[in-house]
């Protein structure tokens, strides 16, 4: 079979989602093709929140010293396409296409899902652009995540770690820091985010029986509101939220480790404008003003706290325009911003698994979020669209049109 189109290869890769995923026989066949995953140097990066905004940082601070950076991330935000991007770019309509057609009998084969497809093809289009360096990001976990036949990775990072996806990864800190853990190879070094001490201590443990060498987040002082000093400098960020001070940290962190690896002579300003520039969509990105309409893609219950933190800093009446999952803990997440906020409107959106009026048994439900945010306009002066990251795309796909 072939597809005549992007659009006709999309609808059939996306429909796969369900899929069993077999890591030990996705590592066969990738063995099988080669292992191209290992023709091009990889950074793994795990974690509950802040991996994409870290591997965005990164990927801006090796952009700005010169280098052709490849990144995998997840999910997407305005199109299937933007997961796979070299220098910020999306992997072109025609290379996807081409890639998923030569390669379409052996996923069928193999019956493969949609992330294990995105791997591979990612695989072959950064091997084909000979990137320089390819930062990936993990899909659920680590240890069986699809990204983790990634042989030799120049290091692996874990962001953050708390309660999310426990139906696959563990109910308690230990069990899901174990699992993030197990993207750790051998004699490869781990840099961790600020993490509780007694995680720290068992990422130590795991990081001498795995020879490697652990490093933690270097310290950073918040300036205000969406600036920080790290190791002497002033950084700006375009983003409001206090999480992304950690985020940005880490990632500077992460270019230090690879600049001593990989002897890359780091230059401050660069590094200055690299974070000072870099922006990942939906993170108390403010889109528009009077009022202030911020998007931001919290959906556990870590990512609501830090969510909160930053709508604290906020001045002026302040409204949620908030959608969930069936699957998270959306009942506690509604409980935590109602402590922060004037108002709260509960709202759906088109996707299978997504929160509606009988499960959120609200008052305070509206069936047409445009319409919501219409009416939340002309009464408040910041207005948060929050929840699922697949809620985040809906709304700007809708803006778009």
């Amino acid at each position: 079979m072939m597809f005549k189109n992007i659009d006709e290869g999309l609808n059939w890769l996306i429909h796969r989602r369900a899929e069993k995923h077999d890591f030990a026989a996705f590592k066969k066949l990738m063995a099988f093709l080669g292992n191209p995953q290992d023709d091009f140097k990889t950074i793994h990066v795990a974690g509950t929140n802040g991996k994409g905004s870290t591997v965005t940082y990164l990927r801006d601070l090796l952009l700005y010293h010169g280098y052709k950076v490849g990144t995998l991330q997840s999910p997407h935000y305005l199109t299937h396409l933007d997961r796979i991007r070299i220098n910020g770019d999306n992997i072109p309509e025609d290379v996807f296409l081409r890639l998923l057609n030569k390669y379409y009998e052996l996923f069928v084969e193999y019956d493969l899902n949609m992330f294990e497809m995105d791997f591979i093809i990612m695989c072959f289009y950064f091997k084909e652009a000979n990137v320089d360096y390819a930062i990936i990001e993990t899909g659920i976990g680590g240890r069986l995540d699809s990204t983790n036949v990634l042989n030799n990775p120049l290091l692996a990072i874990i962001v953050s770690i708390g309660y999310d996806h426990m139906d696959r990864l563990g109910n308690t800190l230990d069990l899901i820091l174990l699992e993030k853990l197990g993207i750790v190879k051998e004699n490869r070094p781990l840099l961790i985010g600020q993490l509780a001490e007694d995680l720290k201590a068992e990422c130590l443990s795991y990081c001498k029986d795995k020879g490697s060498s652990l490093y933690c987040i270097k310290p950073y002082t918040k300036k205000s509101m969406g600036e920080f000093i790290y190791d002497g400098h002033l950084y700006h960020l375009r983003s409001l939220a206090d999480y992304q001070l950690h985020n940005a940290a880490l990632a500077l962190t992460a270019f230090d480790i690879l600049a001593a690896l990989e002897k890359i002579n780091k230059d401050v300003d660069k590094c200055i404008k690299a974070i000072n520039s870099s922006l990942w969509p939906g993170r108390f990105e403010l889109i528009c003003e009077k009022p202030n309409i911020i998007l931001d893609g919290a959906h556990n219950i870590d990512g609501i706290k830090a969510l909160c933190a930053s709508i604290d800093n906020l001045k002026g009446s302040k409204a949620v325009l908030f959608a969930a999952l069936k699957t998270k803990e959306y009942q506690k997440m509604i409980a935590l911003i109602r402590q922060h906020v004037d108002a709260l409107i509960l709202t759906s959106f088109d996707y299978p698994l997504a929160c509606g009026k009988d499960d959120y048994q609200s008052a305070d439900y509206r069936q047409n979020y445009r319409e919501a945010l219409e009416e939340l306009k002309g009464q408040y002066d910041n207005i948060i669209i929050a929840g699922s990251l697949y809620f985040l795309s809906d709304f700007m796909q809708e803006i778009n049109k």
